[in-house]
């Protein structure tokens, strides 16, 4: 057994976000909102777990190098029936921060259950992923070279977007195409939950500007996007998710 060989890549600026979510009861959410938990704060609780364990990343995982952390940032929500947290870690190192992304937000959820266990024993984690990894000789991101691509919107926003997606290599088409990409309203027969996360990122960088949100899914067995009438928003979605698009068409489902 052994670490990988990193010696003679060159530091780059690196980043990595991740997101998890754990199952509550409804009166355990309740509880949260209120302050009623037992052991404290659950949600500052959480965040605080989560810088401190991106930091014991390489202590924890013995293939794991150890790595300097420019900046770490841990968000908590809850949901009806959940309690989701996103982590975003960045730094200039040799290899990447995936590994503390998903660190901090496994040991975020887990000090939730350590917390809630008392009164809630239905309690179960799901749904910890890696969203997004930049940085080195490669990004974890799949262009849309070859993709065929139809945008519906008007003529102004329509030329942008068709500049973001000629950008990632996409061939732009009327017919023949497997990615429609519109502002105006779809009826998707099947909406994605990477749909809330995408929004849950867009709203962390743009508060003011988000309105209806955006849609991923599926229409007519095409994948469609669902945008905003906003190029503030569509900017962001296709900084923080556009190299994406590619993975989701090639498999089929957001992963």
């Amino acid at each position: 057994m052994k670490t990988v060989d990193v010696s003679t890549k060159p530091e780059t600026l690196r980043s990595a976000s991740a997101y998890g979510r754990i199952r509550l009861k409804k009166d355990t959410v309740q509880a949260i909102r209120e302050g009623r938990v037992p052991k404290g704060d659950v949600l500052s609780a959480c965040r605080l777990a989560g810088i401190m364990a991106s930091k014991k990343t390489p202590e924890l995982l013995p293939f794991c190098h150890p790595v300097s952390l420019e900046h770490v940032e841990i968000k908590a929500q809850l949901g009806e029936d959940y309690l989701e947290v996103f982590s975003y870690v960045k730094g200039i190192n040799k290899t990447g921060y995936e590994m503390e992304a998903l660190t901090a937000v496994s040991v975020a959820l887990l000090t939730v259950y350590d917390m809630c266990k008392g009164m809630d024993d239905s309690m179960l984690i799901e749904e910890i992923r890696l969203l997004e990894k930049t940085g080195g000789k490669s990004q974890w991101s799949k262009t849309l070279e070859g993709i065929r691509v139809k945008v519906l919107s008007e003529s102004a926003l329509k030329e942008f977007i068709e500049g973001k997606l000629l950008s990632l290599g996409a061939e732009l088409s009327e017919e023949g195409y497997g990615l429609l990409v519109s502002t105006q309203s779809l009826s998707f027969s099947e909406v994605w939950q990477v749909s809330s996360v995408i929004n849950q990122k867009l709203f962390s960088l743009l508060p003011e500007a988000l309105k209806r949100g955006v849609k991923v899914g599926l229409c007519n067995g095409r994948l469609c996007i669902e945008l905003e009438e906003d190029k503030a928003i569509i900017s962001a979605f296709f900084e923080s998710f556009g190299g994406l698009i590619g993975n989701w068409l090639r498999n089929g489902k957001a992963v």
